[in-house]
């Protein structure tokens, strides 16, 4: 059973109050607004593997490419924007940490995977030999770190209020016991 947000619960005894974003823009958290940027660049970059493995036209490899050339210049912006509200979450937001430091943690990884997965591409030429196994490999461990840490993301927003404008006190969902 769910506690109302009526209900007075907390992960560690304290009520969690609503912390608004560190970066807005118009009362808007930026990072909120970037991260769609690389997410949806990476999974294009998947989407455009998948054609080239069904139609074996170059065009889509080279597609994936520069879908993951852009992901990687907007996924350093979404960080550059989210660093603020992770030190904030650090210093002020206990219960947050775990998930916060999780968030970081795996965007992170996924900078260094994209990289490498940029680095295996040939520059957006099919390999010598024609093998793209590699490439498409290191592009589903991306895309599965980019889920990952979306999840985490969302833990921040939706069980924790991160980037909410603070205004009134939220409480966290909880399990109820006897």
């Amino acid at each position: 059973m769910r506690a109302d947000r009526g209900q007075q619960c907390s992960l560690s005894g304290a009520i969690l109050t609503a912390m608004k974003s560190r970066l807005q823009f118009a009362g808007h958290p930026i990072h909120v607004m970037v991260v769609g940027f690389p997410i949806g660049l990476y999974t294009s970059a998947l989407v455009c593997d998948g054609l080239y493995l069904m139609l074996h036209d170059a065009f889509w490899f080279r597609m994936a490419y520069w879908a993951i050339v852009f992901g990687l210049v907007t996924h350093v912006t979404a960080a550059a924007t989210g660093l603020p509200d992770f030190l904030a979450v650090m210093r002020e937001q206990k219960d947050a940490r775990r998930p916060a430091t999780s968030h970081l943690v795996f965007g992170i990884g996924l900078l260094v995977v994209q990289g490498l997965n940029l680095a295996v591409r040939n520059g957006g030429d099919i390999p010598v030999g024609g093998s793209v196994v590699m490439p498409v490999l290191v592009n589903v461990i991306g895309a599965t770190l980019t889920g990952v840490q979306g999840w985490y993301g969302g833990e921040l927003v939706y069980r924790y209020f991160i980037g909410d404008k603070g205004k009134k006190p939220f409480y966290p969902p909880c399990v109820l016991t006897n």
